[in-house]
């Protein structure tokens, strides 16, 4: 696939970068704090990527499958799922239609792989009659929702202030789950999306402008006014599933130190209202993280 014509995923971009090196094939699984300390002393420009790129490849889980597993028998414990199964093999079946069909139309995003699989897992596990995608960009991870949404008989609502993602995510969508009940919406997410407490499953995934004038409004801190304006939408007992939940350095890379502590700036007004409207919570420390939280009042 040519990034530069049709655009990629980042791990797509990464794993192309440092494919053939020792380093990340081999020394990345066997040690990976010590592949944390190489990554540290290297350039990314060495490889055609940008710091950030090349600290994530850090983050990446040793087997995808397993780190799905044991996600999902945390989540189980937790009381945020009820079951594990899944159908691994539909999974293979489905990444293969969407890796030689998906159109990024020149875009990048930073779904990795277990974000991907995980979320095909969710929805066949917990099912519902209503996911509603806020921040949903060009829908490149909420079409690993579909199969198992429509498997239970629901529909997904996908939400973007964006029109040309939106219409992306709608050509992508038209092409790989026609029979998907799914609706496209440019709208603002920090504006309820649906009436009250009728979406089973929230996912969160939206970004505000970096340089905004209103801070609670910049880059992530926009997560705090979307859910205030629709964890009332989400049913009690529903799910809210949030991407971009960095909040620990498992990988022991220096460079996360100042991520860490900035998301958990940006995040502050974020966690302040989970504690409030949430009664359960489980941090999934993968590429980019995830958080899993249940709606209190089931």
């Amino acid at each position: 696939m040519s990034t530069t014509t049709t655009g990629a995923s980042a791990h797509q971009i990464i794993t192309a970068a440092l494919r053939g090196v020792d380093q990340y094939e081999e020394q990345r699984l066997l040690d990976p704090r010590g592949y944390s300390r190489w990554v540290e002393s290297r350039s990314p420009d060495e490889f055609g990527l940008n710091r950030d790129q090349l600290s994530l490849s850090t983050r990446f889980p040793a087997d995808e499958e397993t780190f799905v597993d044991d996600a999902l028998a945390a989540l189980r414990r937790a009381g945020l799922v009820a079951a594990v199964d899944y159908p691994k093999s539909a999974f293979e079946d489905f990444r293969s239609r969407v890796d030689s069909g998906w159109d990024h139309g020149g875009r990048t995003t930073y779904i990795f792989p277990e974000e991907a699989r995980l979320l095909y897992a969710l929805a066949h596990i917990v099912g519902g009659r209503h996911w509603l995608f806020g921040g949903s960009y060009y829908g490149y991870w909420a079409i690993w929702a579909a199969p198992g949404v429509a498997a239970h008989g629901g529909s997904l609502t996908l939400v973007d202030i964006d029109e040309d993602v939106t219409a992306l995510a709608a050509s992508n969508f038209a092409e790989l789950v026609p029979s998907a009940d799914v609706r496209f919406s440019s709208a603002d997410a920090t504006e309820p999306l649906a009436a009250d407490e009728s979406v089973d499953v929230f996912v969160l995934d939206a970004e505000g402008p970096k340089d905004h004038p209103d801070p609670e409004l910049r880059d992530k801190a926009i997560y705090a006014p979307i859910m205030r304006a629709n964890t009332p939408v989400l049913r009690p007992g529903g799910l809210l599933v949030a991407h971009n939940m960095l909040l620990d350095d498992h990988s022991d890379c220096a460079y996360f130190a100042e991520k860490v502590a900035h998301n958990r700036r940006q995040y502050a007004d974020f966690e302040a209202h989970l504690t409030d409207a949430y009664d359960t919570r489980l941090h999934i420390e993968s590429s980019e993280g995830v958080g899993v939280y249940r709606r209190a009042g089931h």
